[in-house]
């Protein structure tokens, strides 16, 4: 477990890196500023997402409930995985928008996010909607 959690805090820190080492190119003013403030901002979300990735497979057990039906089940699990996804999605969004200074407009934007909540939602259900009918 020690192995999960040094490679947890291994991939937060390369976040944090890559998000300085960008925010160190792309500043126009103040690079050394902008590259520490902005690695010291992704680390957080780095480990989170090395916890993810590394730690929280092994921790987290299934858990059946009595409540309702499978395929509640089913969507109730889809969209909390899509509300993570569009978290992840524009918290990275946000960053390459600080770090570029791109302009882009909010209807494209806003309609980017809806299509992905869609997708991400029909994706997860099929999948564990595949999963369950074919164990």
């Amino acid at each position: 477990m020690t192995v999960r959690w040094i490679a947890a805090c291994a991939v937060g820190f390369a976040v944090a890196l890559v998000v300085s080492v960008s925010a160190w190119l792309f500043s126009p003013v103040a690079p050394a500023v902008s590259a520490v403030v902005f690695g010291a901002c992704a680390l957080p979300p780095g480990l989170a997402l090395g916890w993810l990735l590394c730690v929280a497979p092994t921790n987290s057990a299934y858990r059946a409930d009595s409540d309702g039906d499978v395929e509640t089940h089913w969507i109730t699990e889809a969209l909390s995985g899509t509300a993570t996804d569009l978290v992840v999605v524009m918290g990275l969004g946000l960053v390459v928008v600080s770090i570029t200074r791109a302009d882009i407009p909010t209807v494209l934007l806003l309609t980017a996010l809806i299509l992905l909540a869609f997708a991400s939602c029909t994706t997860r259900y099929t999948v564990q909607r595949h999963r369950a009918l074919s164990a």
